[in-house]
């Protein structure tokens, strides 16, 4: 079964403040590229996205989150999304350096 992956609006925020960061600290040749791995890496979600684990956030947010490491080194970022239907939501872009979200944090 083909699933239909959307990005939330905290997710398209999440990826904009990333590409700001690129921009300020390294090029925004580099931005460009994490976006194009990152897209990659969401278009993997496209089949199958259950064979993910749930993410410790799960129990709190009120039905099942799984997740998707992306990156690499200290750059490692946790795609948190639910499943409903045939749609893959991604909910946030979070990274891993970071606290863990708040169930407010994984809200549509």
């Amino acid at each position: 079964m083909r699933y239909q992956v959307r990005l939330t609006f905290k997710a398209e925020r999440d990826i904009e403040n990333v590409l700001r960061w690129f921009a300020e600290e390294h090029s925004s040749a580099a931005g460009a590229q994490w976006l194009s791995s990152l897209m990659a890496r969401l278009n993997t979600l496209e089949s199958d996205p259950a064979r993910l684990p749930l993410a410790e956030e799960s129990d709190d947010a009120g039905g099942e989150i799984r997740e998707l490491h992306f990156g690499k080194r200290r750059g490692i970022y946790r795609l948190l999304f639910r499943i409903q239907g045939k749609t893959v939501y991604i909910l946030r872009i979070w990274h891993s350096a970071r606290q863990s979200p708040t169930p407010e944090d994984l809200e549509f």
